[in-house]
């Protein structure tokens, strides 16, 4: 099967208007293996939809969570440069105006890893951010577990989450541009429309 080709398709409609600030997509994956198909998934969805979304959104940074994990576990007992690495993470991510979280589904649920991260947020941390979980499962039995028990943890830091998770199975993987066509298309309006209505106010012009 050809690949699929990817062009924005996202027109505001009504009174919306256009983003008018940089909207920065951020991915973070929960995934214990550094350099995993769970990343390399996330990667691809924040890819094709920043392509859907077209400008201004833009790829920012691709967190692979494992490579910050002993500032995430260890805390103030973590050197220095994994404590900094853990703060500039968290900082992008507090930032972001779409954030891709991937994980694996590990024990019916999502990582420890990725639990871990999300707790070291502040509170309402994800407030004024859209998420999209994106969760991948060796089994069609478990392919829903990682996202029904990630979506609570989120919405508790403030996250939206207005559209279904990217649901794939390993199958998926092999080619993830078909996997995602349809679910990129239904979805990226809903994921502009939110990011439109969550953005801060202009500040009001001083009288004189």
């Amino acid at each position: 099967m050809p690949p699929v080709a990817f062009e924005s398709q996202v027109v505001p409609q009504g009174a919306q208007e256009p983003p008018v600030w940089p909207q920065s997509v951020v991915t973070v994956v929960g995934n214990p293996r550094a350099g995993s198909r769970t990343a390399a998934a996330a990667a691809s969805v924040a890819e094709l939809l920043a392509s859907e979304l077209g400008t201004p959104y833009r790829i920012d940074e691709l967190i692979d969570l494992v490579t910050i994990a002993p500032a995430i576990f260890q805390g103030e007992h973590a050197g220095a440069d994994a404590q900094a690495a853990l703060e500039s993470a968290i900082d992008l991510v507090s930032s972001a105006s779409v954030i891709v979280v991937a994980t694996p589904v590990y024990k019916g649920s999502y990582t420890g890893l990725l639990k871990s991260f999300l707790d070291v947020l502040r509170p309402s941390a994800l407030a004024g951010s859209v998420v999209v979980p994106v969760t991948v499962s060796a089994a069609p039995s478990h392919k829903l577990l990682a996202d029904h028990h990630l979506r609570p943890v989120l919405a508790e830091l403030g996250a939206s989450v207005p559209v279904p998770g990217v649901i794939l199975e390993e199958r998926d993987l092999e080619d993830l541009q078909v996997a995602l066509s349809t679910w990129i298309r239904t979805n990226a309006p809903i994921i502009q429309a939110t990011t439109i209505a969550l953005q801060p106010l202009p500040e009001p012009t001083p009288t004189r």
